[in-house]
Protein backbone atom coordinates (compact mmCIF):
# COMPACT_ATOMS: atom_id res chain seq x y z
CA UNK A 1 0.00 0.00 0.00
CA UNK A 2 1.43 3.37 -1.05
CA UNK A 3 1.76 6.24 1.42
CA UNK A 4 -0.17 9.48 0.74
CA UNK A 5 1.80 11.91 -1.40
CA UNK A 6 2.14 14.50 1.38
CA UNK A 7 3.55 11.97 3.84
CA UNK A 8 5.97 10.66 1.22
CA UNK A 9 7.29 14.18 0.57
CA UNK A 10 7.59 14.85 4.31
CA UNK A 11 9.61 11.65 4.83
CA UNK A 12 11.86 12.48 1.89
CA UNK A 13 12.53 16.02 3.17
CA UNK A 14 13.29 14.61 6.62
CA UNK A 15 15.86 12.24 5.10
CA UNK A 16 17.47 15.14 3.23
CA UNK A 17 17.55 17.29 6.38
CA UNK A 18 19.09 14.55 8.52
CA UNK A 19 21.58 13.82 5.75
CA UNK A 20 22.81 17.42 5.79
CA UNK A 21 23.00 17.44 9.61
CA UNK A 22 25.00 14.22 9.47
CA UNK A 23 27.42 15.57 6.87
CA UNK A 24 27.78 18.77 8.87
CA UNK A 25 28.88 16.75 11.90
CA UNK A 26 31.80 15.37 9.85
CA UNK A 27 32.87 18.35 7.72
CA UNK A 28 33.69 21.98 8.39
CA UNK A 29 31.09 24.60 7.52
CA UNK A 30 32.68 25.74 4.26
CA UNK A 31 32.94 22.25 2.77
CA UNK A 32 29.52 21.37 4.14
CA UNK A 33 27.94 24.36 2.37
CA UNK A 34 29.55 23.35 -0.92
CA UNK A 35 28.35 19.78 -0.42
CA UNK A 36 24.86 21.05 0.39
CA UNK A 37 24.59 23.04 -2.82
CA UNK A 38 25.97 20.24 -4.99
CA UNK A 39 23.52 17.77 -3.44
CA UNK A 40 20.61 20.18 -3.82
CA UNK A 41 21.35 20.99 -7.46
CA UNK A 42 21.71 17.33 -8.46
CA UNK A 43 18.54 16.37 -6.59
CA UNK A 44 16.48 19.19 -8.12
CA UNK A 45 17.78 18.43 -11.63
CA UNK A 46 16.81 14.76 -11.25
CA UNK A 47 13.34 15.55 -9.92
CA UNK A 48 12.68 18.08 -12.70
CA UNK A 49 14.00 15.66 -15.34
CA UNK A 50 11.82 12.80 -14.08
CA UNK A 51 8.79 15.13 -14.01
CA UNK A 52 9.39 16.36 -17.58
CA UNK A 53 9.67 12.83 -18.95
CA UNK A 54 6.58 11.77 -17.00
CA UNK A 55 4.57 14.63 -18.55
CA UNK A 56 5.83 13.64 -22.01
CA UNK A 57 4.73 10.05 -21.40
CA UNK A 58 1.26 11.17 -20.36
CA UNK A 59 0.93 13.39 -23.43
CA UNK A 60 2.35 11.27 -26.26
CA UNK A 61 3.29 7.82 -24.92
CA UNK A 62 6.85 8.06 -26.23
CA UNK A 63 8.83 4.99 -25.17
CA UNK A 64 12.14 6.89 -25.22
CA UNK A 65 10.73 9.31 -22.64
CA UNK A 66 9.59 6.27 -20.66
CA UNK A 67 13.11 4.82 -20.71
CA UNK A 68 14.69 8.17 -19.86
CA UNK A 69 12.30 8.60 -16.94
CA UNK A 70 13.44 5.27 -15.51
CA UNK A 71 17.07 6.30 -15.92
CA UNK A 72 16.26 9.42 -13.93
CA UNK A 73 14.48 7.35 -11.28
CA UNK A 74 17.47 4.99 -11.12
CA UNK A 75 19.94 7.80 -10.45
CA UNK A 76 17.54 9.32 -7.93
CA UNK A 77 17.29 5.95 -6.14
CA UNK A 78 21.09 5.67 -6.15
CA UNK A 79 21.36 8.92 -4.21
CA UNK A 80 18.33 8.32 -1.99
CA UNK A 81 19.35 4.84 -0.82
CA UNK A 82 22.92 6.02 -0.21
CA UNK A 83 21.60 8.89 1.91
CA UNK A 84 19.18 6.62 3.74
CA UNK A 85 22.00 4.28 4.80
CA UNK A 86 24.03 7.23 6.06
CA UNK A 87 21.04 8.77 7.86
CA UNK A 88 20.24 5.48 9.60
CA UNK A 89 23.73 5.35 11.14
CA UNK A 90 23.58 9.07 11.97
CA UNK A 91 20.32 8.60 13.90
CA UNK A 92 21.82 5.66 15.82
CA UNK A 93 24.88 7.79 16.56
CA UNK A 94 22.76 10.64 17.92
CA UNK A 95 20.72 8.31 20.13
CA UNK A 96 23.89 6.76 21.58
CA UNK A 97 25.43 10.20 21.96
CA UNK A 98 22.59 11.43 24.15
CA UNK A 99 22.40 8.17 26.10
CA UNK A 100 26.11 8.49 26.91
CA UNK A 101 25.61 12.14 27.83
CA UNK A 102 22.76 11.18 30.15
CA UNK A 103 24.85 8.46 31.82
CA UNK A 104 28.09 10.39 32.34
CA UNK A 105 26.39 13.78 32.77
CA UNK A 106 28.87 15.38 30.44
CA UNK A 107 28.88 16.64 26.85
CA UNK A 108 30.71 14.42 24.41
CA UNK A 109 31.67 14.35 20.74
CA UNK A 110 30.59 10.78 20.09
CA UNK A 111 30.71 10.42 16.31
CA UNK A 112 32.15 6.98 15.54
CA UNK A 113 28.83 5.47 14.35
CA UNK A 114 28.38 8.34 11.88
CA UNK A 115 31.82 7.58 10.42
CA UNK A 116 30.82 3.92 10.13
CA UNK A 117 27.68 5.11 8.34
CA UNK A 118 29.83 7.10 5.93
CA UNK A 119 31.79 3.95 5.05
CA UNK A 120 28.62 1.89 4.56
CA UNK A 121 26.97 4.61 2.47
CA UNK A 122 30.02 4.74 0.19
CA UNK A 123 29.89 0.95 -0.15
CA UNK A 124 26.16 1.22 -0.93
CA UNK A 125 26.85 3.82 -3.62
CA UNK A 126 29.52 1.59 -5.19
CA UNK A 127 27.29 -1.50 -5.06
CA UNK A 128 24.32 0.19 -6.71
CA UNK A 129 26.54 1.82 -9.33
CA UNK A 130 28.00 -1.62 -10.11
CA UNK A 131 24.47 -2.97 -10.58
CA UNK A 132 23.61 -0.11 -12.93
CA UNK A 133 26.60 -0.41 -15.24
CA UNK A 134 27.90 -3.98 -14.88
CA UNK A 135 25.39 -6.16 -13.04
CA UNK A 136 22.55 -5.58 -15.50
CA UNK A 137 24.75 -6.77 -18.38
CA UNK A 138 26.19 -9.82 -16.62
CA UNK A 139 24.14 -12.35 -18.61
CA UNK A 140 24.31 -15.70 -16.85
CA UNK A 141 23.40 -19.19 -18.08
CA UNK A 142 21.75 -21.31 -15.39
CA UNK A 143 21.45 -25.03 -15.99
CA UNK A 144 19.00 -27.46 -14.39
CA UNK A 145 18.34 -31.14 -15.08
CA UNK A 146 15.10 -32.98 -14.41
CA UNK A 147 13.82 -36.46 -15.27
CA UNK A 148 10.39 -37.78 -16.20
CA UNK A 149 9.00 -41.18 -17.02
CA UNK A 150 6.71 -39.49 -19.56
CA UNK A 151 9.44 -38.10 -21.79
CA UNK A 152 9.92 -40.46 -24.78
CA UNK A 153 13.32 -42.07 -25.22
CA UNK A 154 13.70 -40.32 -28.56
CA UNK A 155 13.36 -36.98 -26.72
CA UNK A 156 15.84 -37.98 -24.00
CA UNK A 157 18.09 -35.09 -22.94
CA UNK A 158 15.70 -32.56 -24.45
CA UNK A 159 17.35 -29.13 -24.22
CA UNK A 160 14.98 -26.25 -23.51
CA UNK A 161 16.36 -22.71 -23.38
CA UNK A 162 14.19 -20.12 -21.66
CA UNK A 163 14.38 -16.34 -21.77
CA UNK A 164 11.93 -13.97 -20.14
CA UNK A 165 11.16 -10.34 -19.36
CA UNK A 166 13.36 -8.66 -21.95
CA UNK A 167 11.67 -5.25 -21.46
CA UNK A 168 13.38 -4.30 -24.67
CA UNK A 169 12.92 -0.54 -24.31
CA UNK A 170 15.33 -0.66 -21.38
CA UNK A 171 18.06 -1.71 -23.85
CA UNK A 172 17.64 1.48 -25.89
CA UNK A 173 21.13 2.75 -25.00
CA UNK A 174 22.89 -0.63 -25.03
CA UNK A 175 21.07 -2.65 -27.67
CA UNK A 176 24.31 -4.37 -28.72
CA UNK A 177 24.03 -6.50 -25.56
CA UNK A 178 21.07 -8.34 -27.08
CA UNK A 179 23.26 -9.63 -29.90
CA UNK A 180 25.46 -11.36 -27.33
CA UNK A 181 22.31 -12.87 -25.76
CA UNK A 182 21.29 -14.38 -29.10
CA UNK A 183 24.81 -15.73 -29.66
CA UNK A 184 24.84 -17.31 -26.20
CA UNK A 185 21.49 -19.00 -26.83
CA UNK A 186 22.64 -20.46 -30.14
CA UNK A 187 25.85 -21.80 -28.57
CA UNK A 188 23.67 -23.87 -26.22
CA UNK A 189 22.29 -25.69 -29.30
CA UNK A 190 18.69 -25.78 -27.97
CA UNK A 191 15.98 -28.15 -29.10
CA UNK A 192 13.27 -25.71 -28.02
CA UNK A 193 13.48 -22.01 -27.16
CA UNK A 194 10.75 -20.48 -25.02
CA UNK A 195 10.11 -16.84 -24.19
CA UNK A 196 7.80 -16.34 -21.23
CA UNK A 197 6.59 -12.82 -21.91
CA UNK A 198 7.21 -9.10 -21.40
CA UNK A 199 8.92 -8.29 -24.66
CA UNK A 200 8.30 -4.58 -24.00
CA UNK A 201 7.73 -2.17 -21.14
CA UNK A 202 4.57 -0.75 -22.71
CA UNK A 203 4.94 0.23 -26.34
CA UNK A 204 5.29 -1.81 -29.52
CA UNK A 205 7.77 0.74 -30.91
CA UNK A 206 10.32 -0.45 -28.35
CA UNK A 207 10.79 -3.62 -30.42
CA UNK A 208 11.27 -1.84 -33.75
CA UNK A 209 14.54 -2.90 -35.34
CA UNK A 210 15.03 -6.04 -33.24
CA UNK A 211 13.04 -8.57 -35.27
CA UNK A 212 16.02 -9.79 -37.28
CA UNK A 213 18.20 -10.04 -34.17
CA UNK A 214 15.83 -12.45 -32.40
CA UNK A 215 14.89 -14.22 -35.62
CA UNK A 216 18.50 -15.43 -35.64
CA UNK A 217 17.80 -17.64 -32.62
CA UNK A 218 17.83 -21.26 -33.81
CA UNK A 219 15.98 -24.19 -32.25
CA UNK A 220 15.56 -27.74 -33.55
CA UNK A 221 11.85 -28.08 -32.74
CA UNK A 222 10.85 -24.42 -32.75
CA UNK A 223 10.50 -21.24 -30.70
CA UNK A 224 7.44 -20.56 -28.54
CA UNK A 225 6.28 -17.53 -26.57
CA UNK A 226 3.47 -16.10 -24.47
CA UNK A 227 2.34 -12.59 -23.55
CA UNK A 228 3.33 -11.07 -20.22
CA UNK A 229 1.51 -8.39 -18.25
CA UNK A 230 3.54 -5.54 -19.79
CA UNK A 231 2.78 -6.73 -23.32
CA UNK A 232 -0.89 -5.87 -22.81
CA UNK A 233 -0.10 -2.17 -22.30
CA UNK A 234 -1.98 -1.91 -19.02
CA UNK A 235 0.53 0.54 -17.52
CA UNK A 236 0.08 3.36 -19.99
CA UNK A 237 -2.68 5.88 -20.64
CA UNK A 238 -4.19 5.32 -24.08
CA UNK A 239 -6.28 7.83 -25.98
CA UNK A 240 -8.81 5.16 -26.92
CA UNK A 241 -9.27 1.41 -26.32
CA UNK A 242 -8.66 0.96 -30.05
CA UNK A 243 -5.22 2.58 -29.75
CA UNK A 244 -4.32 0.14 -26.98
CA UNK A 245 -5.51 -2.78 -29.11
CA UNK A 246 -3.45 -1.62 -32.10
CA UNK A 247 -0.40 -1.49 -29.83
CA UNK A 248 -1.05 -5.09 -28.71
CA UNK A 249 -1.45 -6.26 -32.31
CA UNK A 250 1.88 -4.66 -33.23
CA UNK A 251 3.57 -6.41 -30.30
CA UNK A 252 2.12 -9.72 -31.48
CA UNK A 253 3.50 -8.96 -34.95
CA UNK A 254 6.95 -8.49 -33.44
CA UNK A 255 6.75 -11.87 -31.70
CA UNK A 256 5.83 -13.47 -35.01
CA UNK A 257 8.54 -11.64 -36.95
CA UNK A 258 11.09 -12.84 -34.40
CA UNK A 259 10.09 -16.39 -35.25
CA UNK A 260 8.16 -17.23 -32.10
CA UNK A 261 4.94 -19.21 -32.21
CA UNK A 262 2.71 -17.25 -29.83
CA UNK A 263 0.60 -19.49 -27.61
CA UNK A 264 -2.50 -17.61 -26.52
CA UNK A 265 -4.47 -20.01 -24.34
CA UNK A 266 -3.57 -22.72 -26.83
CA UNK A 267 -1.31 -25.73 -27.32
CA UNK A 268 0.86 -27.35 -29.99
CA UNK A 269 2.17 -30.85 -30.58
CA UNK A 270 5.93 -31.15 -31.08
CA UNK A 271 6.92 -34.22 -33.05
CA UNK A 272 10.30 -35.64 -33.99
CA UNK A 273 8.78 -38.05 -36.52
CA UNK A 274 8.74 -40.89 -34.04
CA UNK A 275 7.26 -39.56 -30.80
CA UNK A 276 5.45 -36.44 -29.64
CA UNK A 277 5.30 -34.05 -26.69
CA UNK A 278 3.04 -31.04 -26.16
CA UNK A 279 3.58 -27.41 -25.31
CA UNK A 280 0.85 -25.04 -24.12
CA UNK A 281 0.76 -21.41 -23.14
CA UNK A 282 -1.58 -18.90 -21.55
CA UNK A 283 -1.91 -15.14 -21.65
CA UNK A 284 -0.82 -13.44 -18.46
CA UNK A 285 -2.61 -14.64 -15.33
CA UNK A 286 -1.85 -13.06 -11.96
CA UNK A 287 -3.37 -12.15 -8.64
CA UNK A 288 -4.79 -8.60 -8.26
CA UNK A 289 -3.77 -5.97 -9.19
CA UNK A 290 -2.58 -8.04 -12.17
CA UNK A 291 -5.23 -9.09 -14.65
CA UNK A 292 -6.19 -12.65 -15.49
CA UNK A 293 -6.21 -12.89 -19.27
CA UNK A 294 -5.12 -16.53 -19.18
CA UNK A 295 -7.50 -19.46 -19.63
CA UNK A 296 -5.78 -22.62 -18.41
CA UNK A 297 -8.61 -25.02 -19.22
CA UNK A 298 -8.81 -23.75 -22.78
CA UNK A 299 -5.05 -24.06 -23.26
CA UNK A 300 -4.91 -27.73 -22.21
CA UNK A 301 -8.23 -29.04 -23.51
CA UNK A 302 -6.51 -30.88 -26.38
CA UNK A 303 -3.54 -32.16 -24.36
CA UNK A 304 -3.32 -35.92 -23.97
CA UNK A 305 -2.47 -36.97 -20.39
CA UNK A 306 -0.14 -39.59 -21.85
CA UNK A 307 2.15 -37.06 -23.51
CA UNK A 308 4.88 -35.12 -21.73
CA UNK A 309 3.58 -31.56 -21.52
CA UNK A 310 5.23 -28.16 -21.15
CA UNK A 311 3.27 -25.14 -19.91
CA UNK A 312 4.21 -21.47 -20.34
CA UNK A 313 2.65 -19.00 -17.90
CA UNK A 314 4.25 -15.63 -17.24
CA UNK A 315 3.36 -15.20 -13.56
CA UNK A 316 4.50 -18.00 -11.18
CA UNK A 317 1.50 -17.45 -8.91
CA UNK A 318 -0.55 -19.11 -11.64
CA UNK A 319 1.38 -22.33 -11.06
CA UNK A 320 0.86 -22.13 -7.32
CA UNK A 321 -2.86 -21.37 -7.56
CA UNK A 322 -3.93 -23.58 -10.48
CA UNK A 323 -1.37 -25.32 -12.67
CA UNK A 324 0.35 -27.53 -10.11
CA UNK A 325 -2.92 -29.36 -9.45
CA UNK A 326 -3.13 -30.61 -13.06
CA UNK A 327 -1.43 -33.98 -13.39
CA UNK A 328 -1.23 -33.75 -17.18
CA UNK A 329 1.17 -30.77 -16.93
CA UNK A 330 4.74 -31.85 -16.25
CA UNK A 331 6.76 -28.64 -16.20
CA UNK A 332 5.81 -24.95 -16.21
CA UNK A 333 8.07 -22.07 -17.20
CA UNK A 334 7.46 -18.59 -15.75
CA UNK A 335 9.22 -15.25 -15.29
CA UNK A 336 7.72 -11.96 -14.12
CA UNK A 337 9.45 -11.53 -10.74
CA UNK A 338 12.93 -10.52 -12.03
CA UNK A 339 14.13 -11.76 -8.63
CA UNK A 340 13.36 -8.08 -7.89
CA UNK A 341 16.68 -7.43 -9.70
CA UNK A 342 18.42 -7.63 -6.35
CA UNK A 343 19.20 -10.37 -3.90
CA UNK A 344 21.79 -12.79 -2.59
CA UNK A 345 22.31 -16.33 -3.88
CA UNK A 346 25.56 -17.71 -2.51
CA UNK A 347 26.79 -20.17 0.11
CA UNK A 348 23.45 -21.96 0.16
CA UNK A 349 21.59 -18.74 0.92
CA UNK A 350 18.80 -17.68 -1.43
CA UNK A 351 17.21 -14.34 -0.54
CA UNK A 352 15.52 -11.44 -2.26
CA UNK A 353 12.93 -8.92 -1.06
CA UNK A 354 10.61 -10.30 -3.75
CA UNK A 355 10.17 -13.51 -1.73
CA UNK A 356 7.82 -11.61 0.59
CA UNK A 357 5.49 -11.09 -2.38
CA UNK A 358 5.98 -14.30 -4.38
CA UNK A 359 6.25 -17.79 -2.92
CA UNK A 360 8.03 -19.02 -6.06
CA UNK A 361 10.31 -16.26 -7.29
CA UNK A 362 13.45 -17.74 -8.90
CA UNK A 363 14.78 -21.15 -9.87
CA UNK A 364 13.34 -24.66 -9.82
CA UNK A 365 10.35 -25.77 -7.71
CA UNK A 366 8.53 -29.08 -7.50
CA UNK A 367 5.11 -30.33 -6.42
CA UNK A 368 5.13 -34.14 -6.73
CA UNK A 369 5.82 -34.72 -10.45
CA UNK A 370 4.88 -31.17 -11.44
CA UNK A 371 7.85 -28.81 -11.90
CA UNK A 372 8.08 -25.02 -12.12
CA UNK A 373 11.03 -22.97 -13.27
CA UNK A 374 11.01 -19.21 -12.65
CA UNK A 375 13.44 -17.29 -14.83
CA UNK A 376 15.03 -14.16 -13.33
CA UNK A 377 14.58 -12.18 -16.55
CA UNK A 378 16.90 -10.51 -19.03
CA UNK A 379 15.89 -6.88 -18.80
CA UNK A 380 15.07 -4.32 -16.15
CA UNK A 381 12.04 -2.28 -15.16
CA UNK A 382 11.91 0.60 -12.68
CA UNK A 383 15.44 0.41 -11.32
CA UNK A 384 17.67 -0.03 -14.38
CA UNK A 385 20.23 -2.22 -12.70
CA UNK A 386 20.77 -5.62 -11.09
CA UNK A 387 22.45 -6.33 -7.77
CA UNK A 388 23.21 -9.95 -6.97
CA UNK A 389 20.50 -11.05 -9.42
CA UNK A 390 22.12 -11.17 -12.87
CA UNK A 391 20.04 -11.41 -16.05
CA UNK A 392 19.36 -15.02 -16.89
CA UNK A 393 19.34 -17.44 -19.78
CA UNK A 394 18.02 -20.81 -18.60
CA UNK A 395 18.98 -24.22 -19.95
CA UNK A 396 16.72 -27.05 -18.76
CA UNK A 397 17.69 -30.59 -19.77
CA UNK A 398 14.98 -33.23 -19.50
CA UNK A 399 15.98 -36.87 -19.21
CA UNK A 400 14.08 -40.11 -19.51
CA UNK A 401 13.52 -41.59 -16.04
Amino acid sequence: MMLPFGITIAIYLLIELLFIFGVKSLLNNRICKLFYWINSIITVVLIVTITIFYIQIRSNGNFISYTNMFYGITYFMLLLVTKLVFVTFFIINQILKYVIRFVIRKKNKFIIVTYIGLVFSILTFITITYGMFIGKNDFTVRNEKISSSKIPQSFNKLKIVQISDIHIGSFYYNSDKLISVVNTINKLNPDIVIFTGDLVNNFAEEADGYDTCFANIKAKYGKYAILGNHDFGDYSVWRTPETKQVNLEKIISHYNAMGFKLLRNSSEIISNGKDSITIAGVDNWGLPPFKQYGDLKKSIKEISPDLFSIMLSHDPTHWDKEIKFYKNIDITFSGHTHGMQMGFEKFGIKWSPVQYRYKQWAGLYQNNNNYLYVNRGLGCIGFLGRIGMPPEITLIEIYKK
